[in-house]
């Protein structure tokens, strides 16, 4: 009798809980609930507004509006229905100029997935292209990432001409001038800082009291603007804000040379301000903690 009632321990419902398994299933269904949060705040579109104001911006251009997004990272996670509602959310957005700072496609990363998921490799630049085509008319300027470059030169090129077949410009260590009325602003923006950045060639020709917004992928540009530069405000991304914010972790992560000043937001410089973007899309893992994708809306303004 005493062994069968021994043996109605270990069968029908199972062994017996014991505490060590309790927190071993526990665990399990953590980490399961916590990636189903990340999943599900990867899509978690926010908009921040940033109000800057300047004694050195022309009249003209009080109230001007930039519009940035970045790290769009088009790929196997980052579809053409989550980038329509990007462009959907922009579009309805006012706004005088749009920037595209970097890392519009994810490059060789996307192999990572195609392992066990073949549709998930390619290059997805179409799936990019497709979606930032129905974009609304008016000022488009855009620089590339790292992810746009890693690509290798083909890929690259071809990039860098479809962006400019459906109107957006891409500044390549180069500038351009923004007119409204009798004043301009000039707007510079760099290759990225691990292959081709050149920040003195980008700015070079631009007078010295000229209003100036710099677009590049990586804050690390600030490195090479050196202390006497008069650049008013410089737009970045690339860090993704962490992606997953680990506290104490994520910072010392960050593929970046400061950290702990440029993981997101607004910074204020000796002279203008850096602004680091959040990002659209995620990278290898679709996951993010406490770092939403962002659309940024900055409005300029006379001091």
């Amino acid at each position: 009798m005493n062994n069968i009632l021994d043996r109605s321990r270990t069968t029908g419902f199972g062994p017996k809980m014991t505490r060590r398994s309790l927190f071993r299933h526990g665990l399990r269904l953590a980490l399961l609930a916590a990636l189903g949060v990340g999943f599900v705040r990867r899509d978690n579109l926010t908009v921040e507004s940033v109000n800057l104001a300047f004694d050195t911006l022309p009249s003209a251009f009080a109230g001007f509006r930039i519009i940035q997004i970045s790290d769009l990272h088009a790929s196997y996670w980052v579809d053409k229905a989550f980038l329509d509602r990007v462009v959907d959310q922009v579009n309805r957005m006012e706004k005088d100029l749009l920037v595209i700072t970097g890392d519009i496609i994810t490059g060789a990363v996307n192999d990572f997935w195609s392992r066990w998921l073949p549709k998930a490799g390619g290059d997805h630049l179409e799936t990019a292209i497709d979606a930032l085509r129905n974009l609304s008319a008016g000022p488009k300027l855009a620089v590339l990432g790292n992810h746009d470059q890693w690509a290798g030169i083909s890929t690259e090129l071809r990039l860098v001409r479809e962006l400019e077949g459906i109107g957006i410009g891409v500044l390549r260590n180069a500038s351009c001038q923004l007119p409204r009325g009798d004043h301009s602003i000039a707007v510079a923006g760099t290759d990225d800082v691990w292959f081709t950045a050149d920040a003195a060639k980008a700015l070079k020709g631009i007078p010295q009291d000229q209003f100036t917004v710099l677009l590049s992928h990586s804050p690390d540009i600030r490195s090479d603007l050196g202390p006497r530069s008069r650049v008013e405000l410089t737009l970045c991304g690339h860090t993704h804000g962490g992606q997953v914010v680990i506290p104490y972790l994520t910072r010392r992560l960050m593929p970046i040379d400061n950290p702990e000043r440029y993981l997101a937001g607004l910074v204020q410089e000796t002279y203008g301000y850096t602004y680091v973007n959040r990002g659209i899309g995620t990278l290898v893992f679709p996951l993010r903690f406490g770092a939403p994708p962002e659309i940024t809306t900055i409005v300029l303004n006379r001091a």
